[in-house]
């Protein structure tokens, strides 16, 4: 395939991810494989709804080298390439953090057994053991659980998950079908899944979770009016708050935009308002998550990482967050690495 036209189609599918709710902001990574000697992937922390071909980046699979001309290809090229490396049909990529499947990845499982056979994944999917972001141990256990599968997806623990096709095509449905599966199982152990659409497009087709989203939507109203900044309560957040007092980290995105964990307090005016002036997030029993930050961006981010992080802790029942010493460490090189290349 022609180097633009690899690129181009990078573009495209970081865009459609992007509007579809399976990332968020610049999680995850897309990356189209060339030739037998090279793939571009995209860049690291671009925002994917303004990708540029400039942003999309040529690396040699042997060494992963790459023309330095002051773009950095994504941190998990590694993963990308192995890939490639053991899958010869392969052509296409896509790291994901998504939501069902990210909730899935924290439950501790080796695989999860679906519902039924589905195209590209069969009757299972396989869970890669943990690692931190970017580590040579994370694509040496990817790669390891890739080898082991005939299928085209992988769920990556506390993570996320990758998910590779002939194409464009496939592996985006890959991605979608991934997801629709993951919401099945999470929905059979009575944890409410995120659709693949946005809250207020429909969290699903059925009348009562319509009537949710509705009500979620009119409390984030009234508290925005109230209080100001954004909040975020959906039945998944307010669920997790009705027995909980603390939410930890159960999910790597969470631990780099949140940190060690979210204390959940009692509704107080006076807290939230140094909350919103400090721009320092907030769970408010009964009420929500208080997305607060100095960046839209950022609140933005929170809300949504808070609830997928609250649908994984609900979905992880005995299962132990990520440990404070992980979390502490991928919070510090988000605020002196990662963040600053988001904008």
């Amino acid at each position: 395939m022609e180097i633009l036209d690899a690129k181009n189609q990078v573009i495209k599918a970081g865009k459609a991810l992007a509007e579809s709710g399976l990332i968020a902001r610049t999680w995850g990574n897309v990356s189209c494989r060339t030739d037998r000697a090279h793939f571009v992937i995209t860049a690291s922390g671009r925002n994917y709804m303004t990708l540029t071909p400039e942003e999309v980046i040529e690396v040699k699979i042997d060494d992963l080298s790459y023309d330095k001309n002051g773009v950095k290809p994504s941190s998990e090229k590694k993963v990308h390439r192995e890939i490639y490396r053991i899958k010869d049909d392969v052509n296409f990529v896509i790291h994901t953090h998504q939501s069902n499947a990210s909730a899935v990845s924290a439950m501790g499982l080796s695989r999860i057994k679906l519902d039924r056979e589905y195209p590209g994944l069969g009757g299972y999917v396989l869970c890669a053991d943990y690692g931190l972001p970017g580590t040579k141990r994370l694509c040496r256990n990817t790669a390891a659980a890739v080898k082991e599968t005939d299928h085209k997806a992988v769920i990556m623990k506390n993570h996320g998950a990758v998910c590779y096709g002939r194409d464009y095509d496939e592996a985006f449905e890959i991605a979608h079908t991934l997801e629709d599966a993951c919401g099945r199982y999470l929905a059979d152990l009575g944890v409410e899944a995120s659709p693949a659409a946005p809250c207020d497009a429909a969290r699903s087709m059925d009348v009562s979770s319509t009537a949710s989203c509705s009500a979620a939507l009119a409390m984030e109203q009234e508290l925005a009016e109230q209080y100001g900044g954004l909040w975020n309560s959906s039945p998944v957040i307010l669920k997790y708050m009705e027995a909980r007092s603390e939410l930890k980290p159960y999910l790597d995105d969470f631990a780099q935009l949140v940190g060690t964990g979210m204390e959940v307090v009692e509704e107080n005016a006076l807290l939230i308002q140094l909350a919103i002036d400090t721009g320092n997030p907030l769970l408010v029993k009964g009420r929500g998550a208080l997305c607060a930050a100095e960046k839209k961006s950022d609140c933005e981010a929170l809300s949504i990482v808070i609830e997928k992080n609250c649908r994984a802790a609900l979905a992880a029942i005995g299962e132990k967050p990520l440990s404070r010493w992980e979390s502490l460490l991928m919070r510090q090189f988000y605020l002196k690495k990662y963040s600053k290349r988001e904008e």
